[in-house]
This record gives C-alpha cells, structure tokens and sequence, in this order.
C-alpha cells in the first residue's frame, strides 16, 4: 500500500546518505597503517608552513620603466594579487605590462617548490602506497571518482587526441590574424579574450553582480528559504586567491518535520576597478 511505500523510499533513501557519509569518512580512514596516519600528520604540519609562507609572499609584477609613472624612468615593483596579475595577462593591451604580470606569476612555482611543496608531493606518494594506491593522485581520484588514475587517464588521452586538431587549427588562425607572438605564453589568452571582455564589461558592471546573482537564481525557481548567505567578493591582501562556496550548515529537515535552513559561505575574488571584475564576481 502507499504506507508501504512511502516507508521503503525513505529506508532507501536513509541508506543511500548513510552510505555516502561511509564514503566520505574512508576518503580519510587512515586506520590500516599507523605508519600512514604518521605521514599525513608530518604533511599536514608541512603544508600548513607552505600556506603561511605563501600567503606571506611578496607578489607582484615590475612595470617596465616605459609604462609607469616614475620620473626617472626606472622598472618599478607593484604589489599585485595572484588574481590581479591573471586580470591583467587577459586584459591589458600593453604587452610589456602582459608580460611582467606573467613573469610575476611564474614566480610563485619556485618559491613554492623552495618552501616545502616538492617535500609533500614525496610524503602524499609515500602516504598513498602504504593505502595500497600507486601515488597520491591515484588515491585522490579513486575517493573522488570511485576509480583509480589509469582509467581516469585512458578518458584524458581520448579527449586530448579528439580535440588535438581544433586546438592546432586554433594555434594557426591566431598565429595568421596576429603573428608568430600570439603563441607567447603572456599573450595567448589576451589574444583569445581580451577584446571580447573589454567588450562585455558595460554588460556585466560590478555595482550589480550581487543583484544579478540573485534575480538569476530566482528565475530558475531556485528560493533561498530563509538561507542566510555570507558573502566575500572582493581580492585583497593575504586572501586565500580561490574562490569558493561551502555550507558549515545544510539545509535538511529534522525528524519532527522542522526545516533547518543552510548557511553558506561564497568568495569571489574580484577586484571593482579591473575590466572584468563583474563577470569574475557573478
């Protein structure tokens, strides 16, 4: 009867959560080998000396002496986020400045790799084979995915080979409308992009990206049901520079029938003055 019923579908679905939140905690079970549980404690200690220093790091780019404002015509040091620095790789129409955000940009692999970073990626391979995975990416796509690197692999090279000629045929048509430059690490995505955002910016300012967020979502019927919403929009200084969304609180109904409404964090990582900025935000 419907009683019946409806009694076996929420069985079914308290079983299908209970076996994800199963799932969820044997992503990180490292009970089979204390010499396992050992390893992620000295990586975690690392990693989290690699963040600190990382979000301590003097980033930036030197505006060539011809492109800033310096009456002795010298190259001069600006501060500039990681995000910053991408913005102006796809929008400046000043190559040298292009340039210089990239060249700010590649710094951060060095320092990274000097401060810690090659030491995890021994100690997460080490970790993964005492679990029985070949490395650390293996056992982060197998918990992900529910299978391991290879069959992962197998789907990548497949997507490679089928787009490999509409990617050569791009790499042309950009070399023909603006020579061989175009292929230029710091002018590829400019070269791509960048007249088509300075063209979209009118359409997407950063004064309404809140408000466009909301009226979008309102016109997929999704309602916010009493959800409260924190929101961090803008790049700053020593901000984490990726963006996220996370719920500390779901929204979920409790067994009485009470609904419990979701409190979600989103960041964005825009900056207001820079062509663009609306898009990133919304």
């Amino acid at each position: 009867d419907n009683t019946n019923s409806s009694g076996c579908q929420k069985t079914d679905d308290l079983v299908k959560t209970l076996d994800i939140i199963i799932r969820t905690c044997q992503c990180n079970d490292m009970s089979s080998s204390s010499e396992a549980k050992s390893i992620r404690e000295e990586t975690s200690k690392i990693e989290s000396e690699l963040e600190m220093a990382r979000n301590s790091m003097k980033l930036g780019y030197i505006a060539p002496a011809d492109t800033n404002d310096e009456p002795s015509g010298v190259d001069v040091f600006v501060p500039a986020s990681s995000v910053a620095l991408r913005n102006m790789v796809r929008t400046s129409a000043v190559e040298s400045r292009r340039r210089a955000a990239y060249d700010g940009l590649r710094s951060i692999g060095p320092f990274v790799c000097d401060n810690g970073f090659v030491d995890i990626v021994k100690l997460r391979n080490r970790l993964a084979r005492k679990l029985g995975f070949i490395d650390y990416y293996d056992y982060t796509v197998t918990n992900a995915e529910g299978f391991g690197k290879e069959k992962l692999f197998e789907i990548l090279d497949d997507l490679e080979l089928s787009t490999r000629p509409l990617m050569e045929e791009g790499r042309k048509e950009l070399v023909k409308r603006y020579g061989e430059s175009a292929l230029e690490p710091w002018n590829t995505s400019f070269m791509m992009a960048g007249s088509v955002i300075k063209k979209m910016d009118p359409y997407f300012p950063f004064s309404k990206s809140v408000e466009r967020y909301v009226k979008s979502y309102s016109a997929l019927n999704i309602t916010y049901a009493d959800s409260t919403m924190t929101l961090d929009l803008l790049d700053r200084q020593n901000k984490y520079s990726n963006g996220f969304c996370h719920w500390p609180v779901p929204a979920w109904v409790k067994p009485d029938g009470t609904f419990v409404p979701s409190k979600t964090n989103f960041t964005s990582l825009a900056n207001p003055t820079a062509i663009g900025s609306g898009l990133t935000a919304l």
